[in-house]
């Protein structure tokens, strides 16, 4: 299940939002990892919901793997 694509409604579920711009600030603002298709909508697996310090959207400039 980790791999599996959220859903649109999921994802509309997940972030309260159903504009894809809205959805991309809130899972960036809670540092989960996306992509935007060439449709625009916004894109996402249960994995990266599910570890969202794994990645980063953002090149904030933090190494989180110096950490471990």
């Amino acid at each position: 299940m980790q791999n599996l694509i959220i859903t649109s409604p999921e994802l509309v579920e997940l972030t309260g939002y159903s504009r894809a711009a809205d959805q991309a600030s809130c899972l960036r603002n809670h540092g989960i990892f996306y992509v935007e298709g060439k449709d625009g909508r916004i894109r996402t697996t249960w994995y990266h919901i599910n570890h969202p310090a794994s990645h980063s959207n953002n090149n904030d400039g933090f190494n989180l793997e110096a950490l471990t």
